[in-house]
């Protein structure tokens, strides 16, 4: 059982830090997004 919770939590975990890593990397090829660039 805790080590089905543990596989849980790491997994969101991974899942957050790659979209956030994907997100960065898009960003430096291509630009920030209007709407966010218009934000900042």
């Amino acid at each position: 059982m805790m080590r089905n919770t543990v596989r849980g939590i790491l997994a969101l975990v991974l899942t957050a830090v790659a979209t956030w890593l994907a997100n960065r990397i898009v960003d430096q090829i291509f630009g920030p997004e209007e709407a966010e660039a218009a934000r900042r």
